[in-house]
């Protein structure tokens, strides 16, 4: 509730309202004033409402605001019942008043929009047998024709407030086309007045309107040759480029078989398979570890010394802990081991110059894209120009030399790729080799250890090597980082204390000055306490005394118009004695006999009356016995009416067609008698 108040007084204190209030001001308001305020409200949103609430009746106030709000489609919040809104309403409930004033005041643009569509778009509600007239009907089609057509005109207005349209734009526009107009007139009569005076002019009408006629069809012909032209190019274009295509696919096809292509498409599809089960599989796990460790790294906070410590202590703990397990499963002088050992010396050698192989495969994948890519936009700007300038016999030559150069090196480099391809051939095969030969030595290993019972030996033994080469990695990892980091904390320990000799005079002259500062903010805190409770108890006085005060007008006011009400009904009760006294003077017969009593004039009224209501009643039945008569008499006029309202029509549409065709000729006329002069 505290929020709303607070957007409530910041909102009445901003434009257009204006109300200089605090929230305890507004708060202690009484139920009129805040009526006073909701009604100002509604004021801004509709100028019908701006009224003194002072000057109205409350049950006319209350259907005024509620005929408002039912426009506005307000519901109230809560499950009330609508009898108890309207009741909180007319009494100024601030339970009811606090909503729909935030209410009001959130959507009041679009809510002034709506109460300035209500005024032309809320039906007047008509009473069937109203309607039955056709006069009424007629009017009530005409206003539902008009209130569509605001409909239109509104949204076509909107339209165009969105759009972005300029009015003084669209002005100066048609101020320059008017202009243009003028000055097109203001030739056509003086090229007509200089072709009055020649002779024959007729003939010089038509050929100048064969000229106009054969230029305007001269530049449609020259649009479609320039445009005859353009295909004409593009198709050429189109069709060089593909001729070119099956240029190269013939060249490459040249001294290739099925089974070639078939064998070259498997390698480079193992190729492609190996690039991407192995290499970016293993780059792409690298990469989603960096991630995690990044994101580890971010969630953990700020480290410092003191949390660094526990760290290395236990590096230092795992180090040594391996280094006894790899002392406690270090290899003897087993010839079997030392076998093994060089095939996992071979078998990793060969398995890095897959790995190197493929890389530099890829690589010169990426390069041939990137050359295709090159090459293609290089065609493009050729097609572009029309085909490229012809070279001089100069620049031939060292073109012709730079592409045998080219056709050199790509020749070595085709080699080389072959080479690379044979021995990555010879190395997948040596590597299947020893991985088989590797197998057969594990499962004789693994016999022998389950022979002399030692099962899982060999196992154990790979798996601490694994984890002894990890562990050595990270190490050499975690020490180039703790290198990094104790370079970065000497830097930083170094920084800080420059920076402290550097302060260090200012640090002195800043200590008194921080007490004083500090004594400072303590008074004004002790200051600031005593004037804000000084404020509170003022504002809270001032508004008792205010109300106070105009309670006390509301009661001078009350009592003054009392006063005056009680005068003036004293004035009209002396004039209604003096009234009675005439009467009782007349009724004697002591008073003036020109003047007649009230007893006289309302005695000849009633009887005025009652000679009216004879002749009235004579004529009620002298209607009822021409009503048939008169009823078809009606019927027929209005069948005349009828009659000539459609023979009105007709003349008219007669009219509307001869004129037409009168406009028409002119038009003929002054289109064959039009001279265009060069």
């Amino acid at each position: 509730m505290g929020d709303n108040i607070k957007f409530i007084v910041e909102q009445l204190n901003a434009a257009p309202f204006n109300r200089k209030l605090n929230l305890i001001a507004f708060d202690s308001l009484d139920p009129f004033a805040l009526l006073q305020m909701l009604n100002d409200v509604l004021g801004e949103i509709s100028s019908a409402h701006k009224i003194d609430l002072r000057e109205e009746v409350p049950e006319q106030t209350a259907v005024r605001m509620f005929s408002l709000l039912r426009v506005l489609k307000y519901k109230p919040k809560g499950s009330d019942s609508l009898s108890a809104f309207r009741q909180g309403l007319i009494q100024g409930d601030k339970g009811v008043v606090y909503p729909l004033l935030e209410w009001l005041l959130k959507k009041l643009p679009e809510l002034k929009t709506r109460a300035y569509l209500a005024r032309f778009l809320v039906k007047v509600d008509v009473p069937t047998e109203h309607l039955q007239d056709d006069q009424v009907a007629e009017a009530h089609r005409c206003y539902e024709e008009l209130m569509e057509q605001f409909k239109d005109l509104h949204k076509t207005l909107e339209q165009y407030r969105s759009s972005g349209f300029s009015v003084a734009e669209i002005r100066n526009d048609i101020a320059s086309m008017e202009d243009e107009k003028e000055q097109l007139k203001k030739r056509i009569e003086k090229n007509t007045k200089r072709v009055v005076g020649i002779p024959d002019s007729e003939s010089f009408w038509q050929a100048a309107r064969k000229l106009r006629s054969e230029k305007d069809r001269d530049i449609i012909l020259n649009e479609q040759q320039v445009e005859q032209k353009n295909q004409l190019l593009h198709a050429q274009q189109r069709a060089q480029q593909l001729r070119e295509q099956l240029r190269e696919l013939k060249k490459d096809g040249i001294g290739q078989t099925a089974e070639g292509v078939i064998v070259q498409l498997e390698e480079e599809t193992r190729a492609k398979r190996v690039l991407t089960q192995e290499t970016l599989a293993r780059r792409i796990e690298v990469k989603q570890n960096s991630c995690c460790e990044l994101e580890q790294i971010l969630s953990v906070p700020a480290m410092t010394r003191e949390d660094l410590e526990p760290i290395r202590q236990q590096i230092s703990e795992a180090n040594e802990e391996v280094n006894r397990l790899m002392e406690k499963h270090r290899p003897g002088n087993d010839p079997l081991q030392d076998k093994l050992t060089l095939f996992r010396q071979q078998a990793s050698m060969i398995s890095h110059k897959k790995e190197a192989t493929v890389e530099k495969y890829r690589e010169t994948l990426d390069e041939l894209a990137e050359v295709e890519k090159e090459k293609s936009k290089q065609k493009q700007v050729l097609d572009d120009l029309g085909g490229g300038e012809v070279l001089r016999e100069e620049e031939m030559k060292r073109y012709v030399a730079k592409m045998r150069g080219l056709s050199t090196l790509y020749k070595q480099k085709k080699g080389d790729i072959s080479v690379i391809k044979a021995e990555a051939g010879v190395l997948t095969r040596t590597d299947e080799i020893l991985h088989s030969r590797q197998m057969k030595v594990k499962e004789t290993m693994s016999a022998m250890a389950e022979e002399k019972g030692v099962g899982g030996f060999l196992d154990t033994h790979d798996t601490i090597e694994k984890v002894s080469t990890m562990k050595s990695d990270a190490d050499e990892q975690k020490g180039v980082e703790l290198e990094k980091m104790s370079h970065t904390v000497e830097q930083l320990n170094a920084a800080i204390m420059e920076k402290k000799s550097s302060l260090a005079p200012l640090v002195k002259e800043v200590r008194p000055l921080r007490s004083r500062h500090e004594q400072l903010v303590d008074e004004h805190k002790h200051s600031k306490a005593n004037y804000d409770q000084c404020l509170a108890g003022l504002q809270s006085k001032r508004s008792s005394v205010e109300q106070e005060v105009r309670a006390y007008r509301e009661e001078c006011q009350q009592e003054e118009s009392r006063y005056h009400y009680i005068q003036c009904m004293n004035k009209v009760t002396q004039v209604q004695e003096q009234k009675v006294a005439n009467e009782m003077q007349l009724y004697i017969g002591s008073g003036d006999s020109k003047t007649k009593s009230l007893r006289d004039q309302y005695t000849r009224k009633i009887q005025e009356q009652e000679n009216l209501g004879k002749a009235l009643r004579d004529k009620q039945k002298d209607v009822k016995q021409h009503h048939g008569s008169g009823m078809n008499q009606v019927k027929m006029w209005s069948d005349l009416k009828k009659l000539f309202q459609c023979k009105r029509e007709c003349f008219v549409q007669s009219q509307q067609q001869k004129m037409q065709a009168a406009a028409t000729e002119q038009a003929i006329l002054a289109h064959e008698d039009r001279l265009v002069l060069l």
